[in-house]
């Protein structure tokens, strides 16, 4: 084991596997986007700063979670597969992320009891069900073998997370809502977006592992899914904005980074090498703050 401190050595996990500095911004602009979208009519965003902080902190820590989480369930497989991931080359232990993986939750528990017993609920929800999955659901023999519905099943990690944070900014909110549930799906497609961004690799970054969209659907069907999701993500995006409040700016706005990201799906089937995986993914970010961003914008400004 790395004799460094533990701090400096989880400075250096996260970099790897929860890029704080990047997942900070995304996280704060899908509470903005979920703000823009349950706030009472015509409050302002200065009237629910504090369920905003409150939301971004928790999410961001309950991700961190998920992140420890699937590096105890797949240790078996890294161990195989990616033997230079941080856990595998000694850089930190499991049983020291298990133990700011507690405290997290300890922090998560503490501030949602404080801040609202009816998110908190939903709260509980989301953790026991990420507890599931972190057992694989008791099927994990199964589900590995199912790509697909394997990834889905891990994505519906943030179904009760996303309803947590609406209850948190507007317990007043309700199902009923047609504009809660259209943007409930465009989360989901936006981090559909992520998911399959980070798992579109180069020929020579394939592992044996057959654990990317890439290596197991081939270029062709990978990037339909992966247009797809943008595609869903965007018409979402429109609904959403004709309902809130519909701007040519915006939609101009908008309009640049689906130009943006559809380049790079080019790009990257013309070279598919490292260089077209880093910029389809530093690509698939900056869409993903812009859709959230821009709803919030509009919403807001």
């Amino acid at each position: 084991m790395n004799n460094k401190n533990l701090l400096y050595r989880f400075y250096e996990y996260q970099k790897e596997r929860f890029p704080f500095a990047i997942l900070i911004f995304t996280t704060f602009s899908v509470v903005l986007s979920s703000a823009a979208i349950v706030r009472s009519q015509g409050e302002g965003v200065s009237n629910i700063v504090a369920p905003i902080i409150i939301g971004t902190v928790v999410s961001l820590l309950f991700m961190f979670n998920i992140r420890v989480f699937d590096d105890y369930k797949d240790k078996k497989f890294d161990n195989r597969f990616h033997k230079n991931r941080p856990v595998q080359r000694g850089l930190i232990s499991l049983k020291e992320l298990n133990i700011l993986n507690i405290i997290s939750i300890v922090i998560q528990i503490v501030v949602g009891v404080f801040a609202s017993l009816y998110a908190f609920f939903y709260w509980l929800l989301s953790m026991a069900y990420s507890l599931l999955a972190r057992k694989d659901f008791f099927i994990g023999k199964y589900l590995k073998k199912k790509f697909m519905l394997y990834n889905f099943l891990n994505l519906m990690q943030i179904f009760f997370l996303q309803i947590h944070l609406y209850a948190l900014i507007e317990p007043g909110f309700s199902f009923k809502d047609f504009l809660l549930f259209v943007h409930f799906i465009f989360v989901l497609a936006n981090a559909q977006i992520l998911e399959v961004a980070r798992k579109l690799k180069g020929k020579k970054d394939e592992s044996k592992g057959l654990d990317t969209y890439s290596s197991r659907y081939g270029i062709k069907k990978s990037v339909y899914l992966y247009l797809g999701s943008i595609f869903l993500s965007y018409f979402l995006f429109m609904i959403i904005l004709y309902r809130v409040n519909f701007s040519i700016n915006i939609i101009i706005l908008s309009l640049v980074s689906l130009v943006l990201i559809v380049y790079s799906v080019y790009y990257y089937i013309l070279k598919r090498n490292r260089l077209s995986t880093k910029i389809i993914e530093a690509i698939a970010i900056l869409f993903y703050l812009s859709m959230h961003l821009l709803i919030a914008g509009a919403a807001f400004l």
